[in-house]
C-alpha cells in the first residue's frame, strides 16, 4: 500500500505507482533476455539488499501525518 502523502493525491500516487511498476516489469524482463538468470537474480537481490539498506535511513510517519488544508492552517492527523 503506498504511504499518505496527501489524502487529495492519493489516486494520483496510485496510479503513477502502478504505471512505473509496468515499466518495471519490462524493463526486468529486458535485461532477463540478456544475461543468465543467475547473474539476472543476483542483481535483484543486490538491488533490494541496497534498498534495504537505504529504507532504514528513513524517517517513517510514525502514525501521524500533517496536510495542510485550503485555508492555510496545518492539521495533524493521526493514521491508526
Amino acid at each position: 500500500m503506498e504511504p499518505f502523502i496527501k489524502r487529495r493525491m492519493t489516486g494520483y500516487i496510485a496510479g503513477m505507482i502502478g504505471a512505473y511498476g509496468n515499466v518495471g516489469a519490462v524493463l526486468f524482463l529486458t535485461v532477463l533476455s540478456f544475461v543468465s538468470p543467475f547473474i539476472f537474480f543476483m542483481n535483484i537481490g543486490a538491488g533490494a539488499l541496497i534498498v534495504l539498506i537505504a529504507v532504514q535511513f528513513i524517517e517513517g510517519f510514525n502514525g501521524r501525518m500533517i496536510e495542510v488544508m485550503e485555508d492555510g492552517t496545518v492539521e495533524m492527523i493521526e493514521l491508526a
